[in-house]
Order: structure tokens, then sequence, then C-alpha cells
């Protein structure tokens, strides 16, 4: 019968999640590097952040907005295709 091709396919939430947060830690952490070089060519304001606490400060920073991002379009794209296999 047609029961084979009514199975529906999951995403893998936890590798999208990861993959996630490795993307946007790889993002916020190019911004705090950018952000250092940057910052060496002109005056330093006293209370800034070192290159190294920037990197570490924005990649977390990107890892969680990335990560959340990637998990609501992983269920999003789970939900949507289990209404289409309806």
């Amino acid at each position: 019968m047609d029961w084979v091709n009514s199975q529906v396919r999951r995403p893998n939430h936890l590798r999208v999640l990861i993959i996630g947060a490795v993307v946007g830690f790889a993002i916020g952490g190019f911004f705090g590097v950018y952000r250092g070089i940057e910052a060496q060519s002109d005056r330093v304001a006293q209370g800034s952040y070192s290159t190294s606490s920037a990197v570490g400060y924005l990649g977390l920073l990107g890892a969680l907005v990335f990560g959340l991002l990637a998990a609501g379009v992983s269920v999003l794209f789970e939900v949507l295709s289990e209404r289409r296999n309806r």
C-alpha cells in the first residue's frame, strides 16, 4: 500500500542546535576579533574589553542567539512537515 510514503522525516534537533551554536560562536568571535583590530588603530578608551574577552563574550552571545534561532527553525520545519503529511 501507500503507508511507506506517509512516514514523516523529523529533523535531528540536537544536531541543528549544535551547528547553530558553532556557527553563532564563529560569527560572534569574528566580530570580537574585528573589534580588536579596529580598536588597536584608534585610541583605546579606558574600561574597554581586551580582544580575547570580546571574542569570548561575543562568541557566547552569538552561540546563544544562533542556537536558539536554529532550534526555532528546526521546530517550525517539523511542524510544517507534519501538517503537510496529515
